[in-house]
This record gives structure tokens, sequence and C-alpha cells, in this order.
């Protein structure tokens, strides 16, 4: 999971939202900020255990996080459910990943094709505030040059 250059300030950005800014809350904003990809709890949890958070405390902050539409909650592909930081433009938009079958490695996708269809759809059907996601799986130029084999079927991913 790679890192951004320049995060936000999580202790001010925690109370502009209204949150209280404890070593544990600004522990697991600086981390979903930092990743690239959406994080599992069970990510979240072992990343910040460290700052004293349990994982009760993971899952209750996430859950606030969520109810103020502050943080994304990510159905992935391998049926896991993970979170990530919505962005703070005011613009909503999940980025779409690439993900390898062979090795988990996953690869954001800067370009979205799918946006102007959600567009047409939602002014064709009357629906509004839609949002969606995209997630492709094959298989990485790294894992074709070894050789490894290819994954069959629906294989859970581990959750990193």
């Amino acid at each position: 999971m790679g890192k951004v250059s320049s995060g936000i300030d999580a202790a001010a950005w925690l109370r502009e939202h209204g949150l209280r800014a404890t070593h544990g809350r600004i522990a697991i904003v600086r981390y979903l900020d930092a990743s690239r990809v959406p994080l599992t709890l069970a990510d979240i949890h072992a990343k910040v255990r460290a700052a004293g958070c349990d994982f009760a405390t993971v899952f209750r902050f996430i859950s606030i996080l969520e109810e103020k539409d502050l943080v994304e909650r990510v159905a992935w592909i391998d049926g896991t459910t993970r979170h990530e930081i919505r962005a703070r433009d005011g613009h909503h938009h999940h980025h779409h990943y690439l993900i390898c079958r062979t090795c988990q490695k996953v690869e954001p996708i800067d370009q979205c094709v799918v946006e102007q269809v959600e567009n047409r759809i939602a002014k064709e059907r009357g629906y509004a505030a839609l949002s969606h996601s995209l997630q492709l799986s094959g298989v990485c130029p790294q894992c074709q040059l070894t050789g490894k084999p290819k994954a069959k079927g629906k294989k859970r991913l581990p959750s990193r």
C-alpha cells in the first residue's frame, strides 16, 4: 500500500467534523488517508493497535465515520468489506482497482469509464447521488513471467 505525499491534518480534520481527536482516532484517520486501496477492519486494527486501539474501537469508530459520510464501505471482489476515506473535494468517487488473482497485488486505476454511463442512467431513471466502484481481476505481468499458477474460480484474497 502506497503513501500519499501530503496527508491531511488528522486532528484538525476530526475536529472539523465534530469528532474528538484521540490518539487512536488520529492514527486510524492517518492510515486511511495514506492508503491507496480500501482497507479491511483487520488491516486497520493491525496498523493502529500500537496506538491503543482494540478491534472494537476500530469497528465503532469506522461506523461513526460511515454515518457521517466521511468513510465509504466498499464490497471487495473477494467478498470482504473494506473502507476508504471519501474524497475531500466534495465529489465522491471510488478509485477503480486492478487486482492480481495470483499475488493479490492491488493497483489503483485513475481513469473512470463508468462515470458517463452512471450519469446517463441517473438522468434517465431519475436517480440522485449514484456512486459506483470497479474492481477488475487478472494475472499481473510479474506473475505471468514467474509462471506462478493462476488462481481458478472464485478465490478469497487475503485482507492485504
